[in-house]
């Protein structure tokens, strides 16, 4: 690996480590517009054209002192914590948040934070449950528009059609890219590797984060690394994952992450809006037509389906279910998913993490056990 694109995959690490840090970093230094958001759903193409950094809110590893006083404690650690962030004004670098309309507690926590928060914008977009038909296309279509509106009306500026049109190419640029990385994962990359440079790209200018992996590409030509001999092929699924210690704990004990469907890695670049036509309701069909969260169900897609044929293109041997504590999307969702790739003879194993408590010795010594079962079968 050429020494520039180890620097560079230093340097996505480094972010994921302290994300909130670097962002405020640059926000000063370069005067940039952050602004936050909670989930992948989140219209960021709009707030790019308005002259914003989308900046993604994955919560932290911390103590809770002031959100258990809004929040109960059987909310999930994204939210205590994301609250607990923003009321001890630890995320006063953001001009704004933006929340959508996912499960429960992000629904509230939306009130929550407008109420209890000194932010300059607040935002929220209500997409529907049910995606992948033309009604909820064309609903996703006025609701992003009144949420450009919301926008101008906060700049004092209009957001035309051809910014956000702009703005479209380089997300969809972006995107290709860190597919194209996914695609090295288990080849040049380890899964750390991919996914550290995958979500630092939510932490910065999409046009700055593009140039990165560029370069970073450029630095893997015909790079390969020694046949992987016993090191299990993994596919880890879930909502977030808010530090590098799980996927490289994993990675640690014999595996490889050869991919993810994780909302902060690969389920979030999937899907590409079209770069002519309307240029708003080609997010809408983006939005509606990419493969869905727990908290959606498309009428179009399965993810039971989804998830399997993305294991078995990947090669994996095993899947590992990451999932919050508290999370009731992703719980509700678990049942179908191992049930889809055990009739595909999949193993599966499920862990559940909080940002109080990330990697414990218990979930290292299950981990352990799993790969040992993969490894016999």
């Amino acid at each position: 690996m050429k020494l520039e694109a180890a620097e560079t995959l230093r340097s996505f690490s480094a972010m994921w480590e302290d994300p909130y840090v670097a962002v405020a970093a640059r926000a000063a230094e370069r005067g940039e517009r952050p602004i936050g958001y909670l989930c992948s759903y989140a219209p960021e193409e709009i707030l790019h054209a308005a002259g914003f950094t989308p900046v993604r809110i994955i919560g932290a590893e911390r103590t809770i002192t002031r959100a258990d006083s809004h929040l109960q404690t059987y909310c999930c650690s994204l939210a205590r914590t994301t609250l607990d962030l923003a009321l001890a004004r630890e995320l006063d670098f953001l001009e704004g948040a933006v929340f959508v309309q996912t499960c429960d507690t992000m629904q509230r926590l939306s009130d929550i934070w407008r109420l209890n928060t000194r932010f300059r914008f607040h935002g929220d977009v209500v997409l529907p449950a049910r995606m992948g038909e033309p009604a909820a296309e064309r609903y996703i279509v006025a609701e992003l528009r009144a949420f450009r509106k919301r926008i101008e009306e906060y700049v004092g500026a209009e957001v035309p059609d051809s910014a956000i049109a702009g703005s479209i190419a380089v997300y969809n640029h972006n995107r290709d890219l860190c597919e194209r990385l996914y695609s090295l994962s288990g080849i040049a990359l380890t899964g750390t590797e991919v996914l550290s440079a995958v979500m630092a790209g939510m932490w910065m200018r999409k046009e700055e984060h593009s140039a990165m992996l560029e370069r970073l590409l450029a630095g893997l030509s015909g790079e390969t690394r020694p046949p992987s001999g016993s090191r299990v092929p993994l596919v880890v699924s879930g909502s977030l994952c808010g530090s590098p210690d799980f996927v490289r704990m994993v990675e640690e004990l014999g595996a490889i992450v050869v991919d993810d469907d994780l909302c902060c890695g690969h389920r979030a670049i999937e899907g590409r809006a079209p770069e002519t036509g309307d240029p708003v309701e080609g997010l809408a069909r983006r939005l509606s037509e990419r493969p869905a969260c727990p908290a959606k169900h498309s009428a179009a897609r399965s993810r039971p389906d989804d998830l399997a044929v993305r294991v078995k293109g990947s090669g994996a041997r095993g899947v590992i279910f990451y999932l919050q504590h508290f999370c009731d999307p992703h719980a509700f969702d678990y049942p179908s998913l191992r049930q889809r790739l055990s009739e595909d003879g999949i193993p599966t194993l499920l862990v559940e993490w909080e940002h109080q408590a990330p990697c414990t010795g218990q979930m290292r010594t299950r981990v352990e056990a799993f790969l040992e079962m993969v490894r016999g079968t």
